[in-house]
């Protein structure tokens, strides 16, 4: 059954396709309703490969809450997400889906795959392949994966979680966007970002101001309580966007340490 974000979705793009685009998507799914199931992964390959010659190139705009959901797809991502979900509706082996379709595609159809895993796989049997794509380099198709998704907060085990958050960070990405961030926060996690502040601190380099998002004071072990006022002041200081944050930060659970390196 498909959701009704899908639903919408799909109205969306009958909206802005001419008859001929409209054409070109009922065939394909068609096709993939009728291919041999040992063979429909390989004709959704092809279809896919197709998209970009077959659909206009626009952003999203209308329904304020579909715009939200999507407004960071591009119109062939929506495109291969129709044609994915169509897929999964019938595929007796989503993991197998998944995983060929991010072995086989290229790098706009991993992106693709990745930003509507949740829709595709809403049950995390494909979990192994999207901890894979967590390992990627790329800076799109890791984005893809850690940023406005719902599906890491929701599968991935603590330690894929942290990782994927923490290279994130390495990647100077905001993660702010890292979607039920608050949902995941652990002490493990905390004290990472927390070791990586002060690692960029004395390479004098400055991590993203997000940073303090993944941190929680209370899971903060000894030695890092201690360090506190330090690092929060030397970035309090140095960026404007480390000092916003740090202000929120601590005006709601130290609001005396606040004072203090306000000076």
């Amino acid at each position: 059954m498909q959701s009704q974000q899908i639903v919408q979705l799909q109205q969306w793009v009958d909206q802005h396709l001419s008859q001929a685009q409209i054409d070109w998507l009922l065939s394909a799914k068609q096709k993939l309703v009728e291919a041999d199931p040992q063979k429909q992964i390989d004709e959704l390959l092809t279809i896919s490969a197709g998209v970009k010659r077959s659909v206009p190139d626009q952003s999203f705009n209308g329904d304020d809450e579909l715009v939200a959901r999507f407004a960071h797809f591009d119109f062939a991502e929506t495109i291969r997400l129709l044609l994915l979900v169509q897929v999964a509706q019938t595929c007796p082996d989503i993991a197998y889906l998944v995983k060929s379709y991010y072995q086989f595609g290229d790098q706009s159809e991993k992106t693709a795959l990745l930003k509507g895993l949740n829709f595709i796989d809403p049950n995390g049997q494909a979990l192994a392949t999207a901890i894979k794509a967590g390992r990627c380099n790329a800076t799109v198709e890791f984005s893809a994966l850690a940023l406005q998704n719902p599906y890491p907060a929701e599968f991935f085990p603590e330690l894929n979680f942290n990782q994927m958050v923490l290279k994130a960070l390495f990647m100077g990405l905001d993660i702010s966007s890292v979607t039920n961030l608050n949902t995941r926060q652990n002490a493990e996690l905390s004290n990472m970002c927390f070791a990586y502040v002060i690692e960029q601190a004395l390479a004098d380099r400055t991590p993203p101001a997000s940073i303090w998002f993944a941190i929680q004071l209370h899971n903060l072990n000894d030695q890092h309580q201690v360090e506190l006022e330090r690092y929060t002041q030397h970035f309090y200081q140095k960026d404007a966007g480390h000092k916003q944050q740090i202000t929120q930060l601590l005006a709601k659970h130290k609001p005396e340490l606040l004072a203090q390196i306000k000076g």
